[in-house]
Order: C-alpha cells, then sequence, then structure tokens
C-alpha cells in the first residue's frame, strides 16, 4: 500500500509539472515612462516567436508582472527556477482593486483605429502612427481624448493584446483588438504625446525563459474571484436583513459585515518599508489624467487648478513641494472611486515626505513667503 501511494504521487506530480510549457524568449524590450520630461520609471518586456509577453513594470517602489498570450493577460509572480505563480499574484492585484470581480457589469469595448500619414524613429526603429479609442457596441466612445501609438507594421512581435490585457485590469472591461498588429514603439494621449508618453529605449535578442502553465492559472484566478464575489454578496445580503431589522444595530452590523468581507479577500498587505524621506522625483498625480469629468466632482475645487493658483515663493523650492502635497491629496480623495489606480502607500509617503518638508521649512522662510504659505493652506475648500 505504501509502495502504491508512492508511485501515485510520483505520477500526479510528473503530471502536474508535465503540463507546465517552457515559454522560451526572444527579444527584450525595455520602455521609459515619461511625463512632463520626468522619467517615472520603466516598463520591461520579454516576448516569444509566438508573442507571449511576461511584462515587468517598475513605478518606484511598485512593482507588477504580468502574462499576456492569446489565452489573455494574468498577474504573476516569478518564483524559484523560472517557474511564474498566478496565486499569490492575484490576491494582490485583488487587494489593490485591480481585476474584474464578476461578468455582471463589464462592458464590452472594441478598439478603434485611424492610421495617420506620419512616422517617426524610435529606438532606431522606424514606426507609423495611429489614433486609438474604445467604444462601445452602441458606438459611445469610452475616452473624450484619442490614444497615439507609433507602430511597427513590419514586425513579427505583436504587442497591442498587452496593451489590451492592462486595460483590463484597469477597468472591469473587455477589450478587443480588431485586428490591428504589431509592435508598440511609443504610445500617450494624442494632446500630450510629446510630454506625457511611453517609449521604446532598447530592443535587443533575449535567451530568457520560464515555465507556466497559463490555462490553469486562469482557471484557478477565476475560481477566487467568483468565490470572492459571491461571499461578498452574501454579507451584502446579510447587512441588508440586519438593517430592515434593527436600524439601531446598524453600525455594528457593518462593521461585522466589512470586516467578514475583508476577510474574504485574504490578510494579505505588504511589509511596511519606510520611504517617506527619502528623495523622490517629482510627484506623479493621478489628477493629472483623469479619465472622466464626472470623477472631480468628488474633488475638492482647488484640485483643478493648483498650478495657476500656487503663490510665487522667494524660496524657489518651496513652490514645487507644496503643489505635491496638495496634489497627493487631492489623489487621496479619487481613492473613493471604485476601481481607481492611485498607489495608496506611494500617495501616503508622499504627503508624509511634504508634510515634514513644509514643518522643517516654514521657520527658515522670511515673513511674506510664510504668510504666502500660511494663506494659501488656511483658504484650501
Amino acid at each position: 500500500m505504501k509502495k502504491f501511494f508512492c508511485l501515485s504521487f510520483l505520477i500526479s506530480f510528473a503530471l502536474g509539472i508535465s503540463q507546465e510549457k517552457k515559454i522560451s524568449f526572444t527579444k527584450e524590450i525595455i520602455y521609459k515612462l515619461v511625463e512632463k520630461n520626468a522619467s517615472l520609471g520603466i516598463v520591461k518586456t520579454y516576448s516569444s516567436d509566438n508573442n507571449e509577453v511576461l511584462t515587468r513594470i517598475s513605478i518606484k517602489s511598485y512593482p507588477l508582472q504580468f502574462f499576456t498570450d492569446a489565452l489573455g493577460t494574468s498577474p504573476v509572480s516569478l518564483d524559484m527556477n523560472n517557474r511564474l505563480d498566478g496565486s499569490d499574484a492575484a490576491s494582490s492585484m485583488m487587494y489593490f482593486g485591480m481585476g474584474s470581480y464578476g461578468d455582471d457589469d463589464v462592458k464590452e469595448f472594441v478598439l478603434e483605429s485611424k492610421k495617420l500619414t506620419t512616422k517617426e524613429t524610435v529606438a532606431g526603429v522606424s514606426c507609423s502612427h495611429y489614433l486609438i479609442n474604445y467604444r462601445l457596441k452602441n458606438g459611445e466612445m469610452q475616452n473624450a481624448e484619442d490614444f497615439k501609438l507609433c507602430i511597427d507594421e513590419k514586425s513579427s512581435y505583436n504587442n497591442l493584446p498587452v496593451l489590451n490585457g492592462l486595460l483590463n485590469f484597469q477597468k472591469r472591461a473587455k477589450y478587443k483588438s480588431s485586428g490591428l498588429k504589431g509592435l508598440i514603439l511609443k504610445g500617450g494621449p494624442e494632446k500630450t504625446y510629446d510630454t506625457e508618453y511611453f517609449a521604446a529605449t532598447s530592443i535587443k535578442d533575449s535567451k530568457d525563459f520560464v515555465y507556466f502553465d497559463h490555462r490553469k492559472t486562469m482557471t484557478e484566478q477565476q475560481r477566487k474571484r467568483d468565490s470572492i464575489m459571491a461571499e461578498y454578496r452574501k454579507k451584502e445580503t446579510e447587512y441588508a436583513a440586519i438593517a430592515d431589522s434593527a436600524a439601531a444595530a446598524v453600525d455594528s452590523a457593518a462593521i461585522a459585515v466589512d470586516s467578514a468581507a475583508s476577510a474574504s479577500y485574504g490578510t494579505y498587505i505588504p511589509d511596511y518599508v519606510s520611504e517617506y524621506k527619502k528623495n523622490h522625483e517629482e510627484g506623479n498625480l493621478a489628477i493629472s489624467s483623469i479619465p472622466s469629468d464626472q470623477l472631480w466632482k468628488g474633488l475638492p475645487k482647488h484640485c483643478r487648478n493648483i498650478d495657476n493658483d500656487l503663490p510665487e515663493f522667494k524660496n524657489k523650492e518651496v513652490k514645487s513641494h507644496l503643489k505635491n502635497y496638495v496634489g497627493q491629496m487631492c489623489d487621496m480623495y479619487l481613492t473613493q472611486a471604485d476601481n481607481h489606480s492611485v498607489g495608496i502607500k506611494m500617495t501616503l509617503d508622499e504627503i508624509r515626505r511634504e508634510v515634514l518638508y513644509l514643518n522643517e521649512i516654514h521657520e527658515k522662510l522670511d515673513a511674506s513667503d510664510q504668510k504666502k504659505l500660511n494663506n494659501y493652506l488656511k483658504n484650501l475648500d
């Protein structure tokens, strides 16, 4: 019996491993993220000849990894022996509000593209300009502003599905590319394409590889999302019943439901690392790229006109620190929205760093600058 058990275990283990696929990457492409001529981070992609792509996004201390192939896009982490794992990564994505939890409110978008007559050269490669947007089946556009891409149409690599896949995790939506193919070398909002963009800086051959069973990972992640959604709805129903039966118990019931719902999401929280005192580049503000005017109603009025309303100081450093402090506070108001993309920990670190700076600099300012600073902060709505 013991021999049979061991044999069965070895066979099961071998079958489990055999489901994994070795994916050999033949191209490594590094993109830089730029906003107002300041570098925000990098995106490194590894592509196979079959257009299987591993994407590593590094913005300050917030790394993310995604795997994209014909099945779709999944968050992943790299384990030992070059094996990709989607379990812990999926928990992280759901903790940060990314990914779709159910199909009830999922909208389907189709990529609408228009080829322009202009071209440019990026990382030594010529590419053609396209304007793209996403529309619903009824023709309604997702964004008022088009997104501009520079695509190498002659490339055998096609990373348009990566763009669609990353958008899937930003909003509860499904995106279809409508046949547009090629290697994206640069992209950004049409109106600010020259100052806010991502662009390839390096394209070289790669010999990297990973082992991964994407279909199994997608199944497990979907099962986990479905389980979380079912539990969440169950708790919502229980909460409604409690609220109807005893209005006086609403507050305590809400706490119980929130705790239960939070528990169903798992206990994942990243280890705290004290970084707020470190020097950073100019803060990346989410309010600088709000996709919908409707979101502005949840923000204080001063968030719309920070640049115009800031006073001029004799001490030139104060203005940039004050803008970052107020802007990061405005970003925190965006966290009230569903599926927000604000990095809460990073934003809190930025606020703490600027509060420390403003407190330390205040007594060193002359009377005129002190008065301007005090009046500005006191009169914010």
